[in-house]
């Protein structure tokens, strides 16, 4: 009988701690709900807009992970990446976000079905991968039956800028991020390539380079830095 009295005091306080909590009187928790509901998010995506592209795809059918590298002027948050895809795959489609030393930062699935083939495929990346100002990273999707869009020598004049995030033109950059010059050749040790890819069944960290192929990946990243600093949108001529 004692232990079922202590029992009932103990629920009974929790049923007044439950209350407190959704009632809003519990201070602590009252003044932070509203602090998180006005800090604003604002969304962006590496490509100005999504282009329809057409049936143009490459005939490889071995399995490939292929991958764009971008950076952002801004701390935030990858929440899904887009791909163009050409044909249904049955086990679905594979996202992953990559640090630039190969670490996996984020992943998502997506069962076959959700868009039209040929078409942009959206895969939600959850829980949301961190990124940080600065630093350059890898947004790559699996396709395990290849089949896959692609413009080669994309890479070796242009970048993409649109808000806060950069698609970085292949080529050898400072410490700081600055561009020097393009790369020599395929071999050179310090070239940053873009356009990546990797072959094999599950795929893997890209980082080898054909072309500077751009493979048509896109992201959507979110942040709480408000614009309206970010003075450049679109494809940006090298010099």
């Amino acid at each position: 009988m004692q232990s079922t009295k202590q029992y009932n005091v103990h629920r009974a306080a929790m049923h007044i701690v439950g209350v407190i909590l959704l009632t809003g009187s519990f201070s602590a928790y009252s003044d932070l709900q509203p602090v998180l509901a006005d800090i604003p998010t604002y969304s962006y995506s590496l490509w100005p807009y999504l282009p329809d592209l057409g049936n143009s795809f490459d005939p490889d059918t071995e399995p490939v992970e292929l991958g764009v590298k971008f950076r952002s002027d801004v701390d935030g948050q990858v929440t899904a990446i887009r791909f163009y895809r050409s044909v249904p795959i049955d086990s679905g489609y594979k996202v992953n976000v990559w640090s630039a030393t190969g670490e996996l930062l984020g992943s998502g699935v997506a069962i076959e079905g959700q868009g039209p083939t040929p078409g942009w495929q959206t895969v939600i990346v959850y829980p949301p991968a961190a990124i940080k100002a600065g630093e350059i990273y890898t947004a790559s999707y699996y396709a395990s039956k290849g089949n896959y869009l692609v413009k080669d020598n994309f890479w070796t004049d242009v970048n993409v800028e649109n808000g806060p995030l950069h698609i970085l033109r292949q080529g050898v950059y400072s410490s700081d991020g600055i561009f020097l010059r393009p790369c020599a050749q395929v071999t050179d040790s310090n070239c940053e390539r873009n356009g990546v890819f990797k072959y094999g069944l599950e795929g893997g960290f890209p980082t080898e380079g054909y072309l500077a192929s751009n493979y048509w990946i896109d992201i959507v990243f979110k942040t709480q830095v408000p614009p309206p600093y970010f003075p450049y949108k679109g494809l940006i001529p090298g010099n």
